[in-house]
């Protein structure tokens, strides 16, 4: 029986290291490989890399090599490596369905999709029972509940309450071209969402309509997704625009006279204690422990990525840990009074308190910008970060670390980058920003 798989093409090396990716064919202890450049339209994606910048499948898997984090535009390129594995997984299906003999050359020709070419392989009708979107995404909830991973069923209730208002009673059959573009229009034009957004639920839907062919629930030849028909990548920009605001700014808010204990003076400390500690992430800070720091280092795991980080203590990260320790009664032994476990047990209750209280710290962040004289300016917990990257880089760190290391496409990186300065060095470059 024949297999598939996505891999690094390690047998002819390219030049700077690196490989082809390639659709690589086994039937009965032959291979042959299938760039996938020659097989997909979009031309301005690079399907090559070095071994460091792969990750081979894991048995679990099921023959799925990727990109790594650390290649510039793995997203995109991984979403077109499951469909191009999908797909020729499909053909392995149709040859088996139908009692045909396998031969590379008839695989071939309905992976390069000629249609004019490429022989008929019989197949026989299967009936799929209709289910409704709403049902599937469900059940799919109800999984990742299971699992303990909160925040992904949030986003997956988020978006099935959005197609249920665009369209109620949709079934999983429903979803096609045409589909797709009118819900990417009701968005835009109804709804107002800007194509990050956007982009977002399409990702979930489509990620939804391939769970639903691995339970047969979709015909894998109605897949509405890929560079020929439904392509997220080409129809939306969905880079996300780093905001980052000038040391002036940053001094005016940290200036500002506010009550201590205010919802105000909360968001204000919050962004600066991110500011001041190497952009550190809102869920991180909620969940950040007095356990995690001695005198001279903060140590935590990023909750997104599971790295470990090592943040040294300054006097301005100092100070708004002390107001922290001696104005609030401990609870939970949580540094930020956002969680409390004896109100928040659960880790569903834990999510929508986080929720709920980033949502009030942004509302906050925007009436300190206008405090400030900057009413149009978009302060949120997130501005902080690329702040403190930029102010990096301006202060004298080397642009290719800083940049890399605190980019939203690679935040495991982050701890590894930083760590290949001497301590002291980097230390000089943020006394030079902290001291405004």
């Amino acid at each position: 029986m024949a297999t598939v798989a996505i891999v690094l093409n390690t047998t002819y090396k390219l030049g700077n290291s690196e490989y082809a990716v390639a659709l690589r064919v086994t039937h009965e202890r032959k291979q042959k490989y299938h760039a996938i450049n020659k097989l997909v339209v979009d031309q301005s994606l690079s399907f090559k890399c070095t071994t460091q910048q792969w990750k081979a499948a894991q048995a679990e898997d099921n023959g799925l090599g990727r990109f790594r984090k650390t290649f510039s535009t793995y997203k995109e390129c991984n979403a077109i490596l499951i469909t191009k594995l999908a797909e020729a997984q499909l053909i392995l299906k149709m040859f088996d369905e139908s009692n045909a003999v396998f031969s590379f050359e008839l695989f071939e020709a309905h992976l390069k999709q000629k249609e004019h070419t490429r022989p008929a392989i019989p197949t026989p009708h299967i009936s799929i029972p209709e289910t409704t979107l709403e049902n599937f995404y469900n059940q799919q909830i109800k999984i990742l509940d299971e699992q303990g991973r909160v925040g992904l069923a949030g986003l997956y209730l988020e978006v099935q309450r959005v197609l249920n208002k665009f369209k109620p009673g949709a079934l999983l059959s429903d979803v096609n071209f045409r589909f797709l573009e009118s819900f990417e229009y009701w968005m835009r034009n109804v709804r107002g969402n800007k194509d990050t957004t956007i982009s977002v639920k399409m990702r979930n839907l489509q990620r939804v309509i391939n769970q639903a062919i691995e339970d047969k629930l979709f015909k894998q030849e109605d897949y509405p997704f890929g560079e020929k028909k439904y392509s997220i990548n080409k129809r939306l920009d969905s880079k996300t625009r780093k905001i980052a605001i000038d040391l002036n700014k940053i001094s005016r808010l940290r200036q500002l006279s506010l009550d201590p204990g205010s919802a105000l003076h909360l968001a204000q400390q919050m962004f600066m204690f991110s500011y001041y500690s190497r952009g550190m992430n809102f869920v991180d800070m909620t969940y950040l422990k007095w356990d995690d720091i001695s005198d001279t280092t903060i140590t935590y795991i990023r909750k997104k990525t599971g790295a470990k980080f090592d943040i040294p203590v300054n006097e301005h990260n100092s100070a708004i840990l002390n107001y922290f320790r001696q104005g609030f009664s401990i609870k939970s032994n949580f540094v930020f009074p956002i969680l409390n476990l004896n109100i928040h047990i659960t880790l569903k209750q834990q999510y929508t308190r986080k929720k709920t209280a980033l949502k009030a710290v942004n509302d906050n962040l925007k009436k300190l910008a206008a405090m400030i004289g900057e009413p149009s300016l978009k302060l949120t917990t997130n501005v902080g970060r690329h702040s403190y990257a930029t102010g990096l880089k301006r202060s004298g760190a080397n642009t290719a670390y800083i940049t890399e290391a605190l980019g939203h496409a690679t935040q495991e990186q982050t701890q590894t980058y930083l760590a290949e300065f001497e301590r002291g060095e980097i230390e000089s470059w943020e006394n030079k920003m902290f001291d405004m």
